[in-house]
Parts: structure tokens; C-alpha cells; sequence
């Protein structure tokens, strides 16, 4: 369960720029990942693996170029992501009145 999970901002960062990229239609290659967490390549590498291995993202090849991965969200990924992008708009609507739509 998504409340159970607990990000480090790393982590937040990857999943939220994968999460617009796949509504851009954009691919990602795993370096442009790591570029999106800020945090070294190597430790930003431990994060993608982590968001893999609990379920959130995917990497495959690239069917382009054989020397890089691409990654992705899964839909388990998706709906974290907009799950709690929901909450948070409903959170600051709430605070705001209602005056948003």
C-alpha cells in the first residue's frame, strides 16, 4: 500500500519526471533518470533499482541503441504517482475552499 511506502526525495524526483514522460510520450534512458534525482550516479542508480524491485518502475533495452536502458513507470507506478498527486490537489482545494477546480 502506497501510504506503507516511504520515498526519499531521490526517489520522488525519478518517479515524478518518468511519470511526466510518459505522458509526453517520451523515453527515458536510465542516465536521464538518474540526472532527474540530483543525487550521484551511482546512489541515484540504487534508487531506480529500488523503485524496480518494489514494483514502481521497469527498464528494458533500448531497441535503438543496445549500449542503454530505458525505464518506465508501471501501471503501479502510475497510479502511485497520480494517486498522490490527487491527494495533494485535494488536500490544497480543501484548504482553499473549494475555489479550484
Amino acid at each position: 500500500m502506497a501510504s506503507e511506502l516511504r520515498l526519499v526525495s531521490a526517489q520522488w524526483s525519478i518517479l515524478l519526471d518518468l511519470f511526466i514522460s510518459g505522458f509526453e510520450r517520451r523515453t527515458v534512458p536510465t542516465g536521464d533518470a538518474c540526472l532527474a534525482s540530483s543525487a550521484p550516479h551511482s546512489t541515484a542508480l540504487r534508487h531506480v533499482i529500488f523503485l524496480m524491485d518494489a514494483g514502481y518502475v521497469t527498464r528494458v533495452q533500448d531497441p535503438d541503441d543496445a549500449r542503454r536502458t530505458l525505464v518506465g513507470l508501471t501501471a503501479k507506478g502510475v497510479d502511485l504517482v497520480g494517486g498522490c498527486l490527487q491527494a495533494e490537489f485535494d488536500a490544497l482545494k480543501a484548504a482553499l475552499g473549494g475555489r479550484i477546480d
